[in-house]
């Protein structure tokens, strides 16, 4: 079934029709998807782009774009209606990744920003209301916390089953193109509106001065790429998962996905084996692969937990969304529970990166703009990282901060300038971050 999109409502409410359709009909096909993409929308995705992002290899800023923003929203939509919007080539940035490898992000032009962030909202209408419970990263009102609660509930409730970590190998830069537009084309129809986005999925990029074509992955950093990877990840994981469990599979099952980063739970062991088995058949089909030296399946449950501990025996540990999932008694000692920490190895790379900045720092006129950056990378860590289990590793991130920061005042000119007492007085003034309220994960 076909609906045209076209009506006299303004473009956003538009958008939430279609969210209303899709999530009533799930042979629905869209048409006419493009005409949603007018001026209004085009100069709102303009006024939401951050203007302090990087910039691309036009080295146009926002306010560079915005001197003349009616004429080049104008040559931009006309472009898109006649077929001629090509996206420029995006530069790559590579940022440390914490296996010592580099992940590359592409950083996009400008104008091409307004034309991904128009045409993902556009894909999160027609597709979120589909997505199914068990996706939650890049996902309204839906947050690494949210994941990390549901999985610490569908452990507890297996009592004797296993968890099946999977690591898929740059999931993002192996998604192929011509299988990715099939599971676009299941929801919608408009042509013209699918070459937009083909356009944007083969962005050229700049590789050692060259200009190369993007033929394959949907390359992290644009703003497109995080709905389209869990489009294909949508079909490619989690409908079949959920197919699976209920027609092939004995017990129970749950699964939680932030985009690439997976964890499958099962009631049943020999559950979690056959699917294990099973799995990297099913990404291989779709050009993917499952990086084996981070993937595993491990004994999960309370019951395997108590039996272990008798043993002298632990659970083997596994990480998640930056933390390591371990098991533990509860805090009054009546039963075991999953419990998360920060992995350490972020931990410490973290605080190497504040002390590295901070050293950078030395001969800085301006202590106060530096202070304000340093807390506000504490901040973001502890409101992260500030759950249930956790308050021991957080106080020790605020602690060993607190020195980096005692120590940048002392080397200041190689004297010894700064005492406790006077740092404690400063950074209470500048509302230096402490644990506040922990989030749960029950």
């Amino acid at each position: 079934m076909a609906v045209q999109s076209i009506d006299r409502n303004t473009w956003l409410t538009k958008l939430e029709r279609i969210k209303l359709l899709s999530s009533k009909n799930q042979d629905i096909k869209f048409n006419n998807l493009g005409h949603i993409i007018d001026l209004k929308m085009l100069e709102e995705q303009y006024k939401e782009l951050d203007s302090k992002k990087a910039i691309g290899i036009d080295g146009i800023t926002k306010e560079d774009y915005g001197k003349k923003l009616k004429a080049n929203l104008l040559s931009l939509l006309t472009r898109i209606r006649k077929g001629q919007y090509q996206a420029k080539p995006a530069r790559i940035v590579k940022i440390p990744k914490e296996d010592g490898g580099k992940r590359p992000l592409v950083i996009s032009c400008f104008e091409d920003k307004i034309i991904e962030s128009a045409v993902s909202k556009i894909l999160n209408s027609v597709f979120e209301p589909i997505f199914l419970k068990y996706s939650y990263g890049f996902r309204p009102k839906l947050n690494a916390h949210d994941a990390l609660r549901e999985l610490n509930r569908l452990t507890y409730n297996f009592n004797k089953g296993a968890i099946v970590e999977i690591d898929i190998t740059k999931c993002f830069n192996t998604i192929k193109h011509c299988e990715l537009m099939e599971f676009l084309r299941k929801r919608i129809s408009d042509k013209k509106f699918l070459r937009l986005v083909m356009k944007l999925i083969e962005t050229p990029i700049i590789e050692n001065d060259t200009i190369v074509t993007n033929k394959e992955g949907c390359r992290q950093g644009s703003i497109v790429s995080p709905i389209l990877a869990n489009i294909f990840l949508h079909y490619v994981i989690d409908s079949w998962f959920a197919k699976i469990s209920k027609e092939n599979l004995i017990g129970q099952t749950g699964m939680v996905r932030y985009c690439n980063d997976m964890v499958f739970v099962f009631e049943r062991e020999a559950d979690a084996k056959k699917f294990y088995d099973v799995l990297p058949k099913r990404l291989n089909k779709y050009g993917l692969n499952i990086n084996e030296a981070k993937s595993q399946m491990i004994k999960s449950g309370r019951d395997h937990a108590a039996n272990l501990a008798k043993q002298g025996k632990k659970i083997a540990s596994y990480n998640f969304l930056g933390f390591t999932c371990y098991w533990s008694k509860s805090r009054f000692g009546t039963t075991w529970r999953l419990k998360y920490t920060s992995r350490r190895d972020r931990f410490t790379e973290k605080l190497k990166g504040l002390r590295k900045y901070l050293r950078g720092q030395l001969n800085t006129l301006d202590k106060t703009q530096t202070l304000s950056q340093v807390i506000r990378v504490i901040r973001g860590w502890i409101n992260y990282h500030g759950i249930s289990d956790n308050k021991r590793r957080v106080s020790s991130f605020i602690n060993q901060s607190t020195r980096a920061i005692y120590n940048w005042f002392n080397r200041m000119g190689g004297k010894r300038k700064m005492n406790w007492k006077r740092l404690t007085e400063i950074l209470k003034r500048v509302n230096f971050p402490k644990i506040g309220k922990i989030v749960s994960m029950f």
